[in-house]
C-alpha cells in the first residue's frame, strides 16, 4: 500500500505546515536497500498519524562528505544552500533515517544559522 508522501512544496502551496521534515539523505535516495528503509520509515509516519514533509528535488547533500574530506569550503556551500531552503519553510523539527545527516544537521548547521530539533529516525519510532 502506498500513500502519496507530501513535499514541502505541495505543503507550503496549500499553506500547511508539517509537524516534521523527514530528511531523506542520500543513500535513502540512491541506494536500492536505503530507499525501503526510507518507504517504511514514510509508512509508519503515516501509520502512527504524523504531519511531514519531505523536500523533495528540493533536498540537496547535507555537506559532509565534503567535510570529512577537507573540504570546508564546499561543505559551507552546500550547508547554506539546505540552511536557506529549511528556514525558507520555517522547519523545526527533522527527522532523519542517515546517521550522518543527522549529525550534520544538528551539530555543524546550527553554527551557519540552521538550528532545529533533530531527531534519528529510532529515536522517533520509540
Amino acid at each position: 500500500m502506498e500513500h502519496n508522501i507530501p513535499t514541502m512544496a505541495q505543503m507550503a502551496a496549500e499553506g500547511k505546515e508539517p509537524e516534521i521534515l523527514f530528511w531523506v539523505g542520500c543513500a535513502g535516495s540512491f541506494d536500492e536497500r536505503a530507499q525501503k528503509i526510507t518507504r517504511d520509515i514514510c509508512k509508519i509516519l503515516h501509520h502512527v498519524g504524523i504531519s511531514y514533509a519531505v523536500l523533495g528535488t528540493e533536498e540537496s547533500c547535507t555537506g559532509d562528505p565534503a567535510k570529512r574530506a577537507g573540504n570546508e569550503f564546499l561543505f559551507q556551500m552546500q550547508a547554506m544552500v539546505n540552511i536557506e531552503v529549511l528556514n525558507g519553510y520555517n522547519i523545526k523539527k527533522i527527522v532523519t533515517g542517515c546517521p550522518h545527516c543527522f549529525n550534520t544537521i544538528r551539530n555543524e548547521y546550527p553554527g551557519l544559522g540552521g538550528t532545529y530539533e533533530v531527531i534519528h529516525h529510532t529515536q522517533l519510532i520509540q
